[in-house]
């Protein structure tokens, strides 16, 4: 409920963003138009899209430099992995003779991981770790967990495709063009 809500809210924001753009893009009702691919690129143009969210309480290893089948210590925590795409990277391939719009969409990959250093604890108690180690080690860790999320990528791709949708369907239903996923 909550995801379905913050995807609501941030397709919302977007749209409206995009309220911007969409006049210089709409020409006056009774002219035939082209839509060119420029044109929708600028409609959708929000730079970094984060389009799921992985939280993920987790438990890396710190595996002795000497030995490294030997781990040292084990460090719990919570992070925050946001996954998306860099919107510039989206291109269109438009049939004129059909009017459809077939988006082009580069890979979602990790926007931003970030770590709850509160929640950070060790197994055994105070190893020798440095602060930075412990979040990178950390990190790597949500990142690797996140990668191997299918449902992750999954709910992402959909969330990415209603995003573009509710961006362009203002632009495309005037001109009597659809969305071809």
């Amino acid at each position: 409920m909550k995801k379905k809500l913050v995807l609501l809210v941030l397709i919302v924001a977007i749209a409206a963003g995009a309220g911007l753009v969409l006049p210089g893009v709409m020409n006056k009702a009774g002219k035939e138009t082209t839509i060119t691919s420029s044109q929708l690129e600028d409609a959708i143009n929000i730079s970094q899209l984060s389009t799921a969210e992985f939280v993920y309480n987790g438990v890396a290893e710190k595996h002795n430099q000497e030995n490294p089948d030997e781990i040292d210590c084990y460090i719990a925590y919570d992070a925050n992995v946001k996954v998306g795409i860099n919107m510039e990277e989206v291109t269109f391939k438009i049939n004129e003779e059909k009017k459809t719009v077939t988006p082009v969409l580069p890979k979602i990959e990790i926007n931003i991981a970030t770590l709850d250093e509160n929640s950070i604890s060790y197994i055994p108690k105070n190893p020798d770790l440095s602060l930075k180690e412990v979040i990178t080690l950390c990190k790597e860790d949500a990142m690797n967990e996140a990668n191997h999320s299918d449902k992750l990528y999954e709910t992402a791709q959909e969330n990415l495709e209603s995003v573009i949708e509710a961006l362009l369907s203002p632009i495309l239903e005037h001109e009597g063009y659809s969305i071809q996923w």
